[in-house]
């Protein structure tokens, strides 16, 4: 039982969501991937320093918060710049790969 729980702790963790959003914008995006390349290291970035590998070290308090408030807005940005990426992956701009649903 607590084999179970510690992997879907691990299939939750934020590491892992990361690894699957980049493979989503990769596999949404294709070449124009690399126009979020930049602010998808600042949050791979920012998610190794808020959540360490066990025995790591952790942030001091007021650090960890300056810190998680610049991941929320590196998210934010990246939001952004992923929606003008994905009109111009569907209006078949720069060789990226069709959209999902082959429209």
């Amino acid at each position: 039982m607590r084999e179970e729980v510690q992997r879907m702790k691990e299939l939750q963790g934020p590491r892992t969501q990361l690894a699957r959003l980049e493979k989503s914008i990769h596999s949404e995006l294709g070449s124009l991937t690399a126009g979020a390349a930049p602010l998808v290291d600042e949050v791979r970035a920012g998610v190794v320093a808020l959540f360490p590998e066990p025995g790591g070290t952790r942030l001091a308090p007021k650090e960890h918060e300056a810190r998680h408030e610049k991941l929320v807005q590196t998210l934010d940005e990246l939001e952004e710049v992923l929606e003008a990426l994905q009109l111009a992956a569907r209006s078949g701009r720069s060789g990226a790969s069709p959209p999902r649903g082959g429209r």
